[in-house]
This record gives C-alpha cells, structure tokens and sequence, in this order.
C-alpha cells in the first residue's frame, strides 16, 4: 500500500478538487437538468406518440400504466447517458486548471512518477463518474417504483450497474485524450458547450435515433456513448417492455415487439451490421481499449509540455 501512496494521494485531491467545487458539480448535471425540463415540456408526449404509432389496434391490451412506465424509462435512460458523458468531462477539466494555474510544475518536482500523476487523473474521474451517476440511477429507479412496476430483476440492475462503470471508463478514456491538446479552460469549457448541445442527439436522448437518416444513425452508432446508452435503455425498460409484449398475448405475431425495437433503438446498427447487446459491449470495450493504449503512448510526452 505504501507503494502507492501518492497515486492514492493525488488520486484523492483531485477527486476533492471536484466535488468541493459546486460550479462544475452543476454544469456537469446540466444536460441531464436540460432533457430533464424537456420531457416535462414536450418530450414525453412525442414519445408516446411514438409509442402509440408502434401500438396502433393494440390498445386494448396494453395498460396506460406501462406505456407511461416505459416512456419514464427512456426519461430516464436520457438522463444517465448525458450524465456519462458530462460528468467525466468536467471531473478531467482539473488536468486543464492544473496547467493554467502551474501545479503541474509543483507535481512533476515531487517523487511522485508521471504515470501516477497521470493515472491519478484517470482514477478520480472515473470514480467520481461513477458515484455520481449512481446516485442518479438509485433516485431514478426509486421515483419509477413509487410510480409502479419496470419489472426489474436483480439481474438487470446488476447489469445496469455494470454497464455505468463500462460507461464511465469509456466516457474518461476518451475524453481524457482530448483533454491533452487543450492549454486553457476557455477552450475546455468552448467544447463542453458542444458537447452539452450534441450529446443529446447523438445518443437519442432528445428523439430516437431511428428519426434521424441512415447516414446519421450509422455515425451515431459507432460513438461509445451511444452503445452504452442503448445497453442502458435494454436493461432498463426491457422489463416492462417484454410486460407489454406478454399482455398482447401473441396476436400480433410479434409485430408489436419488432416495431418497438427499431423505433426506439433498442439495438446498435451501423453500415448495414447489427450488434447483439454482447457485441456492443465487446466494441465499446475495444475502443476504449484503444484509447486507454493512446493515452499511455502519448501522454507523457505531452504533459507539462509548453
């Protein structure tokens, strides 16, 4: 344990750095607030719109309560998504700061190794990422049972939680690299604001992503973001989607469960190749994988670079 005292250390001030600040706490909650408003405005209704369209002449066999339950769901699925993206960028901004503010210099004089300083980084955001994205799932699953039943099943919240820390290593692994290239917070914080504005499209938070054309969708799928939301959306509102589909009893051959699967984008497609909930973890594993490995060749040669 000795031996990894300052990785711990530093490990631990950086994740202090971002908590005791109560400004990138909310901004990174932002987008999440964003979508949050909008389903309350028109959202929820253009999803049950949706809903309805991928039910027509099935009404009689499907509750309100599911239908409502579902779409509360996809709220919900929106949130945490965005979350996974937004909270490790602003966590990784202390990389940008401490470079504007010159404590870098005062790091790299210490006998604590450039890769701890490094990993310490990585280690706080995503530990960060992951405790504040799943105070955001525990509240979010608490508000939909007062509502009713997603019929979960510990499985699925298991998987759920799984799928949040893939997400989070993922979102870090990315962004981090970017985080390399940038000298000051004013740029930082110019592509949080494009982040904050796309993130929500891209991973179909705002409308489904079968809204958009083949060519958009196909880019869409090949960001990592949008595979752990579909996972997200797949364990989460499965339940009560496969509830719904049980209650239509088969005489619809099945037509229902189909429609609602390409309408909401229960399934990462990209040039003409489907992947099986599976495949989507192996990819997104594999790229962040990639990036973790450019990070490691690049980064030190980077750092405190003028």
């Amino acid at each position: 344990m000795a031996k990894f005292r300052g990785l711990l250390g530093l490990t631990k001030r950086n994740m202090m750095v971002f908590f005791n600040d109560k400004g990138a706490i909310f901004f990174s909650m932002l987008t999440p607030i964003i979508i949050l408003a909008l389903y309350l405005l028109f959202l929820k209704n253009s999803f049950i719109s949706s809903l309805e369209g991928a039910a027509a002449g099935l009404s009689n066999f499907i509750s309100a309560a599911d239908m409502d339950q579902f779409v509360n769901g996809l709220l919900l699925t929106g949130i945490i998504s965005t979350a996974l993206l937004t909270i490790p960028y602003n966590a990784l901004e202390i990389i940008v700061k401490d470079r504007e503010d010159k404590v870098d210099l005062d790091m790299i004089s210490t006998p604590v190794k450039r890769w701890e300083i490094i990993l310490s980084y990585f280690l706080a955001a995503v530990t960060a990422a992951f405790l504040q994205t799943m105070i955001v799932l525990a509240c979010g699953i608490g508000i939909l049972a007062v509502n009713g039943s997603m019929y979960l099943v510990a499985s699925d919240i298991v998987k759920l939680v799984g799928v949040i820390f893939l997400g989070t290593v993922s979102s870090t692994a990315i962004f981090m690299l970017f985080m390399m290239f940038f000298r000051n917070m004013g740029t930082c914080s110019a592509f949080m604001g494009i982040l904050s504005a796309v993130s929500g499209f891209v991973i179909g938070a705002y409308i489904p992503l079968s809204e958009f054309n083949k060519t958009i969708q196909n880019v869409c799928n090949l960001v990592p973001a949008t595979g752990i939301s579909i996972l997200i959306r797949n364990y989460l509102t499965g339940g009560v989607l496969r509830h719904m589909d049980e209650s239509i009893g088969g005489v619809d051959n099945g037509a229902f469960m189909d429609a609602m699967l390409e309408v909401f984008s229960f399934n990462q497609c990209t040039f003409g190749k489907t992947f099986s909930l599976n495949q989507s973890c192996i990819y997104i594993i594999i790229v962040t994988v990639i990036f973790i490995a450019a990070i490691r060749l690049i980064y030190p040669k980077v750092y405190n670079k003028r």
